[in-house]
């Protein structure tokens, strides 16, 4: 955990207290307050809320990223790596509930550059999912657009389960998001 008024801290307590109450019911009061600074100290060194969530996300979103790429290539295969990150989402989703709701929810409200940020990372991920076109039993029909279905629908049931509050179980997708990505971009489950 970072320290406390530092900038990691307040980057932390931004995306804690966005996890927390939400985008829209963040004040720069409260992120402040968490963070054990000023909201002088605050607006000198973020400018804003948005600017200060826009900072945490993309940190945060990067090293998220980093860590999900990194799982996938340590697998032996395309399909090991596959179930090694997205086992590594669901654990971070339930280890780190907060933190996993302003990254994958509340951007969603913040929008602005935090937004365009998560978009492209949603390109980057899908762009590895993409891979598996070029893989040994990759399903003739998949088009590019397949991997895109099949981010799609892992973000929309992390999502969902996240604004359920029902983050700490949510590994239990593991099985069921596994098989609709084998379906669909090898046509086996």
């Amino acid at each position: 955990m970072p320290d406390r008024g530092s900038e990691a801290g307040v980057l932390e307590a931004m995306l804690l207290t966005v996890g927390e109450k939400g985008y829209a019911g963040t004040s720069v009061r409260e992120v402040a307050e968490r963070a054990g600074i000023s909201q002088d100290r605050f607006h000198r060194r973020f400018g804003s809320k948005q600017g200060c969530f826009t900072r945490a996300y993309e940190e945060a979103a990067e090293h998220l990223a980093a860590q999900l790429l990194s799982a996938g290539r340590a697998g032996a295969d395309w399909r090991e790596g596959f179930r090694a990150g997205l086992a590594a989402l669901l654990t971070f989703v339930a280890e780190q509930p907060l933190q996993a709701r302003a990254l994958l929810l509340e951007v969603r409200a913040a929008r602005g550059d935090a937004w365009l940020k998560h978009q492209e990372l949603v390109a980057r991920l899908t762009a590895a999912l993409e891979t598996a076109r070029g893989q040994p039993g990759a399903r003739s029909g998949a088009s590019p657009m397949t991997a895109g279905f099949v981010a799609g629908a892992i973000e929309e049931s992390i999502c969902i389960e996240l604004a359920a509050g029902r983050a700490e179980q949510i590994e239990h997708l593991l099985p069921d998001l596994t098989h609709l990505a084998f379906l669909q971009l090898f046509g086996e489950g």
